[in-house]
């Protein structure tokens, strides 16, 4: 079923000229658009459940990481959530990813010029964001192992 916020927002975004796509089901109907930032790519979902305006938006799989790193992961997110305050980073340790999240106020007005401001934004926060996960993944020190003889990285 088609909601009417998903049908304001496809207007919005094809005034824009943003390439989408549009899912519908008996319980919701959701749009989808591609993201490309300097140092990555991601899906953006606009999900609606009903004739209000309550639209999810939601970046699965923003960053994936080893079980390893879940701990630096929880850090870097919650270093994200207080820098980003209006989007929530969310660690999920048993798809081993970060997720990015925003709900729209239930009493958004123009609620398809407000996803497109939200998608765009949602690039920005991307394009900075995506990095200091990927040095908390990358610059860690790690330890190797070969039999009894154990290697370690070490930052000098």
């Amino acid at each position: 079923m088609m909601y009417p916020a998903i049908e304001e927002m496809i207007q919005a975004f094809e005034e824009d000229d943003l390439i989408f796509r549009v899912q519908e089901d008996e319980e919701s109907s959701r749009l989808t658009a591609n993201a490309i930032v300097d140092y990555t790519s991601f899906t953006v979902h606009f999900l609606s459940t009903d004739d209000k305006n309550d639209v999810s938006v939601r970046v699965p799989h923003f960053v994936r990481f080893k079980e390893k790193d879940v701990t630096e992961m929880l850090r870097v997110a919650n270093e994200m959530n207080n820098r980003y305050r209006y989007v929530k980073f969310v660690v999920a340790p048993e798809s081993e990813a970060v997720t990015i999240e925003y709900d729209f106020p239930e009493n958004t007005e123009h609620i398809g010029p407000a996803a497109v401001e939200v998608f765009r934004r949602l690039m920005s926060i991307a394009e900075e964001a995506y990095p200091v996960f990927m040095k908390a993944i990358w610059n860690r020190p790690s330890e190797v192992s070969f039999g009894n003889i154990q290697f370690h990285d070490v930052t000098v």
